[in-house]
């Protein structure tokens, strides 16, 4: 009997299933969950609380659901933290054979040890000495870490900042510069791992973890997790037994190109043929990125323009309760990059037909947190442990975020005056008839009004939004909303 041939999806699923069936991977703290989990409190009120999945939905560690989707993509990066003897960089290692098809071995090889003395040459490439001292040729030589198709980082903040600064460009594009030559790393994902701080560790500066797509931080497995961790055997007692567990069966070979091609056509839920995750995570860049302190001009009233002001010592502004004022930074557009490509990944991971705004806010902390800097406004009201659990940060403005979401998508100025107002200026028609100019200048200028008499951080975007537009228009600017 012919065995039925898997399908790509169904490949992954397995092999993701196997870390855990063979003791590769074991965590079963589920942080991670498709649909909202009813919370049990404990210990009378304590602030204690575990989480019950949604019959009929799926729940996952952060961390091996991050290794396998940051793999399945041509260039994803990621951060993993923790203390040390987690898994950190084991779990890392486990792509190679799991996803990539490439022998333990390879990467091990390959793999990068942070430490001081870390050169330039042991990280990219070096010359050719033979040729350096026979003909004085400057020949460059990429290393094994730059050819090999998973790329690890083991304990990168033990790496001074100047050296680390090499690594920038290769997380962020997966090109390199040694000698004057451009070099191109292969294709595959980049991990870097970092243990919490101690005496011999650096500070990884914002615009380095601005690279990393997502950021997990690795717990410790639960009590009942250490049985199936042993039943793999002990490597030190039984010698390679790691080598044969982390040989794949048969049919299980992946077809990355296929796969990437696959997520990327996954479907986004659209209304007025606009993608609901692309409007969703937009509206998060922008509940973050305001600043009233940075200026009283809209166009330089942001976050990243505030490079002058302490923002915690600010004077409070006009929103005295909005998102905006529990962060310190804003989000950057290589973040906002990452977000529909990792929401369809996990769409297409979980089985989903249609990418929604549920994958992107499932997914969405890991994506943040790493990033997003608190204000002292965050720690308060019982809310010290912000310090420690930054995720836990995110989920919770995420939250507020969401609430202003509710409100801005029910509002009857959204349908009724800033939708209108938004197509008149696109198409130049309303109710398919053709406006003349100055009609659309009316219509624009009423809708501003409109929008500007509601005392909201999103109204004024919205309005904003439609200045912009006609500016556009009456610019001669040859795009605009459908364009950008």
């Amino acid at each position: 009997m012919t065995e039925k041939k898997l399908t790509e999806h169904e490949k992954v699923r397995r092999l993701y299933e196997i870390a855990g069936e063979r003791g590769l991977y074991v965590n079963t703290n589920f942080d991670v969950f498709r649909e909202q989990p009813e919370w049990v409190s404990l210990a009378g009120g304590s602030g204690c609380k575990v989480p019950l999945i949604t019959p009929g939905t799926s729940a996952y560690n952060s961390s091996l659901l991050f290794i396998t989707l940051t793999s399945l993509l041509n260039h994803g990066t990621m951060l993993l933290t923790g203390g040390p003897g987690l898994g950190k960089t084991t779990g890392s290692e486990l792509t190679g054979p799991l996803f990539m098809g490439t022998s333990l071995e390879e990467i091990l090889a390959s793999e990068i040890l942070g430490h001081p003395q870390l050169t330039e040459e042991k990280m990219v490439a070096s010359y050719d000495l033979g040729k350096l001292v026979h003909s004085g040729e400057r020949v460059v030589i990429p290393n094994r870490f730059l050819e090999s198709p998973v790329k690890i980082v083991d304990e990168g903040n033990r790496i001074p900042p100047d050296t680390l600064s090499v690594m920038m460009r290769l997380v962020d594009t997966g090109k390199a510069v040694y000698g004057g030559k451009l070099l191109t790393a292969k294709p595959g994902p980049l991990f870097v791992t970092a243990n919490y701080a101690d005496e011999g560790t650096f500070h990884f500066t914002p615009p380095f973890l601005d690279r990393f797509d997502v950021a997990v931080m690795v717990t410790s497995p639960t009590p009942w997790d250490l049985r199936r961790i042993r039943g793999r055997g002990d490597e030190k007692l039984n010698g390679g037994n790691l080598e044969k567990l982390t040989n794949m069966p048969n049919g299980l070979k992946l077809d990355l190109p296929a796969i990437r091609k696959e997520i990327n056509k996954m479907p986004e839920e659209t209304e007025y043929d606009v993608s609901k995750v692309g409007e969703f995570s937009d509206f998060v860049y922008s509940s973050l990125r305001f600043s009233e302190a940075a200026s009283q001009n809209l166009a330089r009233a942001t976050k990243g323009n505030a490079w002058k002001i302490n923002q915690d010592k600010a004077p409070k502004g006009h929103f005295v309760d909005a998102p905006h004022i529990y962060t310190l930074n804003e989000l950057t557009v290589r973040t906002m990059r990452a977000m529909p490509r990792y929401a369809k990944a996990f769409a297409w991971f979980n089985g989903d037909n249609v990418v929604d705004v549920s994958h992107l806010k499932a997914i969405m902390p890991y994506l943040l947190w790493h990033k997003v800097q608190p204000a002292e406004s965050a720690y308060a009201g019982g809310n010290s442990h912000f310090h420690n659990d930054r995720i836990a940060f995110i989920e919770d403005i995420i939250e507020k975020i969401e609430t202003e979401y509710q409100d801005f998508t029910s509002s009857p100025i959204h349908k009724d005056t800033y939708i209108p107002a938004f197509m008149a200026l696109q198409t130049g028609k309303i109710g398919g008839k053709d406006l003349k100019e100055e009609e659309i200048r009316a219509i624009t200028r009423n809708a501003i009004t409109s929008i500007g008499a509601i005392d909201k951080p999103w109204a004024v975007t919205l309005a904003s939004h439609l200045a912009s537009e006609y500016n556009h228009r009456k610019n001669g600017s040859k795009y605009g909303a459908k364009g950008d």
